[in-house]
């Protein structure tokens, strides 16, 4: 019987798997960063969500925006609580790090009433 660090998982599953982690979270969402020079001279932009593995561990580091209104910091912990779980119960991967940085807070209805 083969160990889930045998098994061959594509990136864009387990960039899936975070997506799909933080859009069950209200307040939060990622987003797609500034360009870098590299990406626009490559075209490659990043998506928000960026997945590095090493073997049976995997960093994830997301870009998000947060509502107006919300604690950053309790957001950003579920964040990383929710990515952190769904990764490792469906992959059986050893996230090492969930890192948030927060680039945005969306205004929302609150710039409408301003």
């Amino acid at each position: 019987m083969s160990k889930p660090t045998d098994l061959d998982i594509s990136p864009d599953v387990l960039y899936g798997i975070a997506q799909l982690a933080i859009e069950q979270l209200d307040g939060i969402r990622p987003i797609q960063p500034a360009a870098r020079v590299g990406e626009i001279l490559t075209r490659r932009r990043a998506k928000g969500i960026v997945i590095e593995r090493d073997g049976a561990d995997v960093n994830v580091a997301l870009t998000v925006a947060v509502d107006y209104g919300v604690e950053i910091p309790k957001v950003a912990k579920a964040a990383q609580r929710s990515v952190r779980e769904a990764v490792a119960s469906m992959t059986g991967l050893n996230v090492t790090s969930v890192d948030v940085n927060v680039e945005a807070v969306d205004l929302g209805e609150a710039e409408q009433g301003a």
